[in-house]
């Protein structure tokens, strides 16, 4: 039987919980909140798995993966972050060097089709099939394709997404400059991701990188008429990718934050479902019932990918309960 990457690491943490006492038990005692930060999520679900953290907090599509494959060890708190406080939620945005107003034009403009024809919702339901998420919504609507990413794999990530018969925006390329120019003369668009969130992108156990921002970029690539180059990386990595000029763009799961747009060219938003509309944390399943309201997290040990929207969350929203 074949397993996730996902569903190893929990099996994989399961060996190691039954030599370690869970941290939950000795937080009960200490009134300060531990926030853990990671690079890969991939640490925070070995944790929680373990019983060396009491929570981790997720977007809620990323969040119903996990606990999804985690075959009843992992639930939702059913408790999510106040996103009001920071403004109206858009959805993941791209990220690209700070001045690239030429390329973020031409993503925009890609961007805006997608939303147009429902693109983007169809490749989040792909991707969630694909990362073992399990949504009835998702799996119907595969269900009713005629077609799935299931071609032959080369370097132009044709098994992402074949968008030849795809609309595709009318793009005025002939004052390119900048990062655009170079991308259409050497005809390869280079992006950067964190493959550790499904289902925006995730590395599959044969090594394979998926999900529904990488469809989205080979969209972007295709439009513009080049190939596809996917860079891996940790998430605290990927926007200093773009900023030093090691790739194009970044697609990673980014949320707008105005540090991010201060420093970078950020894209508009884009929404592939209702889950990624809230965020929350999830806990061990035999913990939920212990957690009601933010207030129940004080004292805990939470983690979070460094550099998150996550970690802002938590700061903003459960360690300043503490204050």
């Amino acid at each position: 039987m074949k397993y996730s990457k996902l569903t190893k690491i929990i099996l994989a943490a399961g060996m190691t919980a039954a030599m370690t006492a869970c941290s939950s038990n000795t937080n009960q005692t200490s009134a300060k909140t531990e926030l853990e930060l990671v690079t890969s999520l991939d640490q925070a679900i070995l944790a929680l798995s373990s019983g060396k953290c009491d929570a981790v907090a997720l977007d809620g599509t990323t969040a119903r993966n996990y606990v999804d494959q985690s075959d009843g060890k992992f639930a939702m708190s059913e408790i999510n972050f106040d996103l009001t406080l920071y403004g109206d939620y858009e959805g993941n945005v791209a990220a690209a060097k700070k001045g690239e107003t030429s390329l973020m034009e031409a993503v925009n403009a890609c961007i805006e089709t997608t939303k147009e024809n429902d693109y983007y919702t169809l490749w989040t339901a792909i991707a969630k099939v694909q990362s073992g998420t399990q949504d009835e919504a998702a799996e119907k609507i595969v269900g009713d394709m005629d077609v799935f990413p299931d071609v032959e794999i080369d370097d132009t990530y044709l098994y992402l997404l074949d968008t030849t018969d795809l609309v595709k925006p009318e793009l005025d390329l002939s004052g390119a400059d900048g990062v655009l120019k170079s991308v259409l003369e050497k005809g390869v668009l280079t992006i950067a991701t964190s493959p550790d969130y499904p289902a925006n992108e995730f590395i599959d156990e044969n090594g394979t990188v998926y999900g529904n921002e990488m469809m989205l970029a080979k969209y972007v690539a295709d439009c513009l008429g080049v190939k596809l180059q996917i860079e891996t990386m940790d998430f605290n990595a990927v926007l200093t990718a773009v900023d030093t000029g090691k790739v194009d763009l970044a697609f990673s799961g980014f949320g707008w934050k105005k540090d991010r747009a201060e420093a970078f060219e950020l894209s508009i938003g884009y929404v592939g479902d209702d889950e990624v509309t809230f965020h929350t944390l999830i806990v061990p399943a035999d913990q939920k019932d212990n957690y009601k309201t933010l207030e129940d997290f004080v004292g805990k040990h939470i983690m979070a990918q460094a550099s998150s929207l996550q970690q802002m969350y938590v700061e903003d929203q459960i360690l300043a309960l503490e204050k």
